[in-house]
């Protein structure tokens, strides 16, 4: 049995569970936490409010990077601005202070209780696996003290509050603790840009037409797939450019919402991994920031471009990434919006929902002059709140750049300032004058040497602006071998040749495997390429082991692309790290497909085996066939590229492939060694002939496909890997014939990014909470 609150802003809840079979009664036990004589009683006893106090002051964080940064954020807000006077109490705000002042705090929390525990502004919600009608007998309890009606007879009406911030061209250095703090890289700091939003969570705010309600979590989702998306023109790849960030994961801008109430929100953009060089030229560091989200708004946004971002939405927050219902963000969602409605929060004006549908044009063209409205908000250099959490290192010793003046003061004399909370040391500067001139000059510079330029947002191709129904599932059904059985082609069969002479099409028992080769034939040359339909959805047989997901039909498919050849088979150590160079090489050149494929929840897989090499896809059925068409033109690419010099392969991929061979459990010492001493002295040109040598011992191939597909877009995606791969995949050497069980192994999914929980902007609706109707 659990019990534990949880405050948000506004809000203050409760969290309760027990065991399934004593829930009844331990319903009308936390029932009685909330009658005003439990709450006075407890108040009486002369030890509780100093344990209490302590326990509060205890939880006060004063070391962490959020912690410092939300106190920073209050001590720079409007003085008369609520959000400014509340913050975590301590010995002295609770305790000592009130001493002085003669204030009773058990009287004060008692009357405060009264005041604003009412059953008028509660809601419970109760979660269990019993019906309706027991859950609503065994809430009885709360009768005395909860309202029994479905939820609130009106929602609160926002406040009205002060400008929370006023504006300047300054910008903040707060002084990162690496003393307490040991996770502190002193080599890589945080950019913070915060401004002030009101978005007002009633039906007048809905537009005509519309159902639908846009909170901040729905607007920032839009928004970080704009800001914060890489590839091409993108902030990231331009900072990756200038060397102001690192490559990889750092350095990627994050939306995020530190104050979300009803008219009264805090829009948070945070830069993680801002290099040394890019804390030295924080001028231009900043004015990079606006520039690009002055360049989103140069021209009026696309629909096309929002309804893709909400169907990106639905495949993360609800197709990809279902979760069960939460107590807690219903009751917060409740009290909130409002209950009463057709999926239970919201109320009869509107619904409630995670993200408006990408199908109603009322709800897409609202988001549109939303995120317009908000881009022009952030856009404004004078209306933001600018901070860098620093290390000393980078404050003290790499402070100076071009247009940057170095900082030699110590933290402890002026203008250096001390936030009282937690601590904090700040110091509050002035933008450099030439900013915006530094900034036109690194415009030109990356875009004449790199061929690297900020853009406004562009369509994804891979991510389409409406997902369509999943297809329903045909069994073939075959009277002579009695049962279900399904599809199975060779490259070279013709459905309409099928169809015209009145044979029969291949098919294979879904258990055995075994071929029945009975009444059919095609007079035609032998195809070195075969195509295996996997029956989708059924318990019985052996596929690729996709992620869990709810049991209804689905539209996500698979696809495994077999490239057959005997050659690994026979490869020493050295052989298969070169092999491995090749394959992880190419994981980096196509960081941009893959990372275009990553929003569209597609994901991919390269391993060698003894038949051969495994390359292999998951996503949505409507683009994935396009993404594997991709993906392989840049795959027979690849090594040509490398022997002409127009790409390269870089140190990191090397120390990838000595990692995965330090970890290895397959490879014995005397192996590991070869193969550490191979990736050290191979150069590029190895690798491409390594890949080359591959390549032209490949007799054919496998194409087995699963899920959401038809057999003619499989045919179709066929014929096109033939003819992609029909400058090398045409030995007439002996391969290896495998088993299709034995090809359909646990993958391991690229890019890891391709998470629900790591992409951009997912985690703003990755808790679906069973909003979006099913």
């Amino acid at each position: 049995m659990h019990l534990s609150h949880v405050s948000a802003p506004g809000f203050v809840c409760f969290h309760f569970n027990s065991p399934h079979e004593v829930l009844p009664e331990a319903l009308e036990r936390f029932s009685k936490l909330f009658t005003l004589d439990e709450v006075e009683t407890t108040l009486s006893k002369p030890s509780v409010i100093p344990r209490e106090i302590g326990r509060v002051a205890d939880e006060l964080d004063r070391t962490s990077d959020l912690s410092r940064s939300i106190y920073f954020l209050k001590n720079s807000i409007n003085p008369e601005h609520p959000f400014a006077r509340f913050s975590a109490g301590s010995i002295e705000t609770l305790q000592t202070i009130p001493t002085e002042e003669g204030i009773d705090v058990s009287s004060e929390l008692a009357r405060f209780f009264r005041d604003h525990y009412l059953s008028s502004k509660a809601t419970l919600v109760v979660i269990g696996r019993d019906e309706l009608s027991a859950l609503d007998r065994w809430i009885s309890p709360f009768s005395n003290v909860m309202s029994q009606k479905v939820g609130l007879t009106e929602k609160l009406n926002p406040p009205l509050f002060p400008d929370p911030m006023l504006g300047s061209n300054k910008q903040a250095i707060i002084l990162r603790n690496t003393i307490d703090d040991v996770q502190v890289d002193e080599n890589y700091q945080t950019l913070c840009m915060e401004w002030p939003l009101s978005l007002s969570y009633d039906a007048t705010s809905i537009g005509a037409g519309s159902s639908s309600l846009i909170t901040a979590t729905s607007l920032g989702f839009v928004l970080t797939h704009m800001i914060s998306r890489r590839g091409p023109g993108s902030l990231r790849q331009f900072l990756e450019k200038l060397g102001y960030v690192p490559r990889g994961n750092k350095g990627v801008p994050k939306i995020s919402f530190p104050v979300d109430v009803n008219g009264f929100q805090i829009l948070r953009l945070e830069i993680g991994g801002i290099t040394l060089d890019g804390f030295a030229n924080r001028s231009a560091l900043i004015g990079t920031v606006f520039e690009s989200i002055r360049k989103t708004i140069e021209k009026p946004l696309q629909a096309d471009l929002i309804k893709e971002y909400l169907v990106a939405a639905q495949i993360h927050g609800y197709l990809f990434a279902p979760r069960a219902a939460d107590a807690i963000t219903l009751s917060v969602d409740s009290l909130r919006f409002g209950s009463g409605g057709t999926n239970g929060v919201a109320n009869e004006d509107y619904n409630w929902y995670l993200m408006p549908s990408p199908d109603d044009s009322n709800s897409v063209l609202q988001m549109k002059q939303l995120v317009t409205e908000t881009l022009y908000t952030m856009s404004d250099e004078s209306s933001s709140l600018v901070s860098f959490r620093a290390s000393p290192k980078a404050v003290f010793t790499s402070s100076q750049g071009i247009i940057d003046e170095r900082i030699s003061t110590p933290p402890v004399f002026l203008p250096w300032q001390r936030e009282p909370i937690t601590g904090t040391r700040f110091y509050i500067e002035n933008r450099a004058s030439g900013a915006s001139a530094y900034l036109s000059s690194l415009e030109w510079f990356a875009s004449v040497f790199d061929g690297e330029e900020l853009s406004p947002p562009y369509l994804n191709p891979l991510l389409p602006t409406r997902i369509r129904s999943p297809r329903p599932i045909i069994e073939r059904q075959v009277g002579q071998w009695g049962g279900s059985r399904y599809l199975y082609q060779d490259a070279s069969d013709d459905d309409n040749l099928a169809r015209s002479s009145g044979k029969k099409l291949k098919l294979t028992n879904a258990q055995t495997w075994r071929e029945y080769t009975s009444g059919f034939s095609v007079d035609s040359v032998e195809s070195r390429w075969r195509l295996f339909l996997v029956p989708p959805n059924k318990a019985s047989y052996i596929g690729l082991p996709l992620p869990l997901r709810p049991t209804e039909p689905s539209v996500e498919c698979a696809f495994v692309v077999q490239l057959l050849s005997s050659l690994p088979f026979t490869w020493s150590s050295s052989d298969l790290a070169l092999s491995n160079l090749w394959l992880l090489s190419f994981d980096d050149e196509i960081l941009d497909l893959a990372e275009l494929g990553a929003v569209a929840g597609i994901a991919y897989e390269t391993s060698g085996n003894t038949s051969g090499l495994r390359l292999s896809f998951r996503g949505v059925s409507q683009t994935l066939p396009s993404y594997v068409r991709r993906f392989c033109r840049r795959f027979v690419r690849h090594h040509v590229n490398i022997l002409e010099g127009t790409t390269q392969v870089p140190r990191a991929v090397s120390e990838r492939a000595i990692s995965d061979a330090s970890r290895s459990p397959l490879l014995d010492s005397m192996q590991r060694q070869q193969v550490i001493d191979t990736v050290n002295q191979a150069s590029d040109k190895d690798i491409a002939r390594k890949a080359k040598q591959f390549l032209e011992s490949t007799g054919g191939g496998y194409l087995i496909s699963q899920g959401d597909i038809l057999p003619t877009e499989s045919s179709k995606l066929l014929a096109d890997l033939q003819d992609i791969f029909r400058d090398y995949c045409t030995s007439n050497e002996f391969t290896i014939q495998p088993e299709v069980r034995a090809l359909l192994y646990r993958p391991f999914w690229k890019p890891r990014s391709s998470s629900p929980c790591l992409l951009p902007g997912i985690n703003l609706i990755s808790d679906s909470c069973g909003r979006i109707p099913r």
